[in-house]
């Protein structure tokens, strides 16, 4: 009997979304068989697990592995920026590999005995995991296509960055985007800088860059760290090249020059595995909410003006922030919803990185009846 693996959402997958495997058989045998497959975490994010289930008439199983790959990420990113391009960050992708086998009770010596085998699986019986998920709806459409996120996003050479294109950025806005490889082996790749200056002159900037296809890297495309002076810089484009073809997306910006008394910065954790930073420039309300327990006492006739009868148990504050969004384009409002639905949101106070939550609400961020595409947003100290 021989045992295959194949991985219907191929070999880099989201947490959130099903990842599945089928395990097909050339033929049964014994009694009560099933088919197995093995999930290993290759750093021991995870303990390991085996799967059974009985084939079907083609001799198949398809598993549901999400269960099994719900991984502990930790999330991580540069700042303050290093002037480093590119930096792996390999924990927030998790390597998992699968194993087949069969499992069946058969007939030794007028006993019963329990027989597992697994076959030697040499190639394309890895997944590399990503925490995030597509929302149905996007799922629904993928199915409709014929398509999944592997194929549109890591196949396709796109970054995982929810953002629009040609978006308005700060000149001093942390702008990252983040890519995996869909090759196997190690990549020496360029990533290309085209520029228009505001003195009207342009000009392509180069970058060397390794890819090591188990890893997620982060790109570090602002200006600054890119070579670039902010204060004269009109737009940019990035993307890759390899051997002079250009082998990913191209991903472009426009630098906003205006003055702004506020400027705010806020990272999330995107749907698609990534880490994005949206720019705020509208006004900022900071406010440090507090909540107590407190408990009453008998007044003693030894009690001095020092000494309260009402007494505060304990007593604990959080720093939260009332933001406004400053004019976004339609485009750039809609992107907000990636943050409204963000489990892990960082905000920027100079050189320290704030965990905050978001607060839950309506969320209107665009009306037909108000040319004004602006909002108010408020978080929490996540702490």
């Amino acid at each position: 009997m021989a045992l295959s693996l194949s991985i219907p959402g191929g070999p880099v997958q989201l947490s959130g979304n099903r990842v599945q495997a089928e395990v097909e058989t050339t033929a049964t045998t014994g009694e009560l068989y099933n088919l197995l497959i093995k999930t290993t975490s290759l750093d021991a994010s995870f303990p390991e697990g085996i799967d059974a289930i009985e084939p079907n008439a083609e001799l198949k199983a398809l598993f549901d592995l999400r269960n099994r790959v719900t991984l502990p990420i930790v999330y991580s990113f540069t700042w303050p920026l290093t002037g480093a391009v590119s930096i792996a960050q390999p924990q927030m992708a998790k390597k998992v590999a699968l194993d087949v086998g069969e499992r069946f009770v058969q007939v030794v010596s007028n006993k019963n005995e329990d027989t597992v085998n697994w076959a030697e699986l040499t190639a394309d019986n890895e997944i590399l995991i990503l925490r995030g998920g597509l929302s149905k709806h996007q799922q629904a459409k993928y199915n409709e296509q014929n398509t999944n996120f592997y194929d549109e996003f890591i196949a396709a050479g796109q970054f995982l960055t929810e953002l629009p294109n040609n978006m308005r950025i700060s000149p001093g806005q942390p702008v990252k985007l983040w890519f995996i490889t869909k090759e196997v082996t190690n990549q020496a790749l360029t990533l290309k800088v085209d520029y228009s200056l505001l003195s009207g002159s342009e000009g392509t900037l180069s970058h060397a860059v390794t890819i090591d296809p188990d890893k997620m890297y982060e790109l570090c495309v602002d200006p600054g760290s890119l070579g670039l002076d902010a204060s004269e810089v009109a737009s940019y484009s990035v993307y890759f090249e390899k051997l002079g073809v250009t082998i990913s997306a191209t991903k472009s910006y426009t630098i906003d020059h205006g003055n702004y008394e506020h400027n705010t910065f806020l990272l999330y954790a995107n749907r698609i595995g990534g880490i994005d930073c949206v720019w705020l420039h509208g006004h900022v309300k900071r406010s440090f909410p507090t909540e107590s327990e407190r408990s009453q006492r008998d007044a003693r006739i030894t009690d001095t003006q020092q000494r309260p009868t009402l007494e505060v148990d304990w007593k604990v504050g959080k720093r939260s922030w009332e933001i406004n969004s400053g004019y976004k384009m339609a485009d750039e409002m809609t992107a907000l919803t990636g943050l409204f639905e963000s489990r892990n949101v960082w905000l920027l106070d100079g050189n320290d990185i704030i965990p905050v939550m978001m607060e839950d609400g309506d969320n209107a961020y665009l009306d037909s009846l108000s040319d004004a595409n602006e909002m108010e947003l408020k978080f929490t100290e996540a702490h």
